[in-house]
């Protein structure tokens, strides 16, 4: 790929920030449109491709000054969590920012002829919290923009993501949004010396993604001279592993006993088993995973050892 002006909404957070990590390396110009300015993008001002700006894509005095001149969209921005949209956030907030600001960007894209908008969604689970219904809703939108408008739309439907820089539940860093995730949660609250509370039995089971694994999967959808007009394609790791199996897992990385209790699921949330098919990642994408579960923690580790002694 040529280099390209890339717009990537949300880009500040856990994985926005590693794409735009990859995006600069390979000298492509990137503007970060999100409402914090996280230390993981900080380091990238005196680089003359990178550019900031503190805003909402609700703003339509912003929005389209931004997308006018790109030749990529990477549409990040969200509301998350699960229970977090139940208990936390207003459901009209998450309804607008997550499926009225995608729009906004479709609409951007169309009204500036973007050759393309690649957008991260989530398995097909049949929960009833906001945050997977408006997941499910802007994938619609997507398929919707391209089928009528012609927008080239393409969404990369992850299981669970991992790795450096994902936040932990009431972290010092500073996020507008706080959000509470397994595996920094298993660490951290180890190294409080606090018991992890894990919820239900332990035993639903999700599909977990290395970071890594995930940018690449970006940036190839970026990349790729295929007609991705609409395609939705799981990037799942071809093995689900339970809650319970992620304990052992970190336990044996790290060499250490978690301790644990059980309660009850959260808000939002049933036990479920979550499977996503690659069969289009490698057909379309030409990609298969490269970061198993033991390797990607054996990375994941180190950083929050180091994370939450800084924090302290």
């Amino acid at each position: 790929m040529e280099n390209k002006r890339i717009l990537v909404t949300g880009g500040a957070g856990f994985v926005g920030s590693h794409l735009v990590d990859r995006l600069l390396e390979e000298n492509h110009e990137v503007t970060v449109l999100d409402l914090w300015e996280s230390q993981d993008i900080v380091r990238h001002n005196d680089n003359p491709l990178f550019h900031f700006v503190k805003g909402s894509i609700l703003d339509d005095n912003i929005l389209p000054l931004l997308a006018k001149d790109k030749d990529r969209i990477v549409h990040m921005a969200a509301i998350l969590g699960t229970s977090e949209s139940i208990t936390t956030y207003d459901v009209e907030q998450v309804a607008l920012v997550n499926v009225v600001g995608t729009v906004r960007i479709l609409k951007a894209a169309r009204k500036f002829n973007i050759p393309r908008v690649v957008l991260p969604t989530s398995p097909d689970v049949p929960w009833l919290n906001p945050y997977s219904i408006t997941k499910q809703t802007t994938e619609k939108f997507a398929k919707f923009f391209n089928k009528e408008y012609d927008v080239e739309t393409v969404s990369l439907k992850f299981g669970k993501i991992y790795g450096p820089r994902e936040r932990w539940l009431n972290s010092s860093i500073g996020a507008p949004f706080n959000y509470q995730f397994l595996i920094p949660t298993i660490l951290v609250e180890t190294l409080r010396g606090n018991i992890v509370q894990i919820y239900g039995d332990g035993n639903q089971k999700s599909e977990y993604i290395f970071v890594h694994d995930v940018i690449e999967s970006f940036v190839r959808a970026l990349k790729t001279e295929k007609n991705l007009g609409g395609e939705i394609i799981p990037v799942g790791s071809n093995k689900n592993y339970s809650v319970n199996d992620i304990i052992e897992a970190v336990e044996k990385c790290w060499n250490r006993k978690i301790q644990t209790e059980y309660i009850k699921m959260r808000l939002g949330e049933t036990p479920a088993e979550i499977t996503l098919d690659t069969k289009k990642l490698k057909d379309i994408l030409d990609y298969e995973l490269e970061w198993d579960l033991t390797k990607g923690l054996t990375e994941t580790i180190p950083y929050y050892e180091q994370a939450f002694k800084d924090s302290n």
